[in-house]
């Protein structure tokens, strides 16, 4: 198993980890994200990636309990793979229609063009991660980027 690596480029990095951000809707993160996303390269488009996101989301919402919410989208406009990350300052709810409470948000972008499912084996193997209690609550309360990204780097796939 490898690193969140694909292709010699890092797919977390530490330029798209957020912590304690004061966000109170689904929308205003997804487009938070999508623009330093695509500030540092991953995106060629924001608008594209994130209309395709917003679709997703309109298909089924991904807040998927534990205060965890994995949105993703998989389009031409994402130049690399990549899994951001975002924690608010405080907990808000996801969709109107869903009580899901959510403070960690990751945000995944895969290349229309990527081999196979690639988004699909990096919600599994972060979906598993993300069921370790201690794993989560690290998330919630390290207070340090670096120790994050550290952290988020550990997971294989």
């Amino acid at each position: 198993m490898e690193q969140m690596q694909e292709k010699g480029n890092s797919v977390i990095s530490r330029e798209l980890i957020f912590i304690d951000e004061e966000f109170s809707t689904k929308n205003e993160v997804i487009a938070f994200i999508v623009k330093q996303a695509e500030a540092t390269g991953y995106v060629s488009e924001f608008k594209d990636f994130y209309d395709s996101v917003q679709r997703r989301e309109a298909e089924v919402p991904t807040a998927i309990g534990y205060q965890i919410a994995i949105p993703h989208g998989k389009t031409g406009s994402v130049k690399n793979p990549f899994i951001a990350f975002l924690r608010t300052k405080d907990e808000f709810q996801w969709t109107a229609d869903n009580e899901e409470m959510v403070r960690l948000v990751f945000l995944i972008g895969v290349p229309q063009e990527s081999p196979g499912k690639l988004h699909l084996k990096f919600i599994s193997q972060l979906s598993k991660k993300l069921l370790d209690d201690e794993f989560r609550e690290k998330l919630l309360n390290q207070t340090d980027k670096g120790k994050i990204f550290e952290q988020l780097n550990s997971i294989e796939i």
